[in-house]
């Protein structure tokens, strides 16, 4: 599922899938072909990285939410 998720001061598009039956604290999502969205435009994230897969820990988003069209569609076509 293609969410948009709040990092820090960062806004990420990305696949997100959870990683069942982690110890508490561990990370436990992935973020799959993540993007910042950065003034309507995307940017690879993160800069510098080849990884198309980060893992976080869900405590570490402060927002989740569903991305609204205009960014699903720049995030579907790239």
């Amino acid at each position: 599922m293609i969410k948009i998720l709040r990092l820090d001061s960062t806004w990420i598009i990305a696949e997100v899938e959870e990683i069942p039956a982690v110890e508490i604290g561990d990370p436990d999502c992935v973020l799959k072909s993540p993007y910042e969205i950065i003034n309507g435009e995307l940017k690879r994230y993160p800069p510098h990285s080849k990884d198309e897969e980060i893992i976080v820990r869900s405590s570490d988003v402060f927002v989740i939410t569903e991305p609204d069209d205009d960014i699903l569609k720049l995030y579907n076509d790239r």
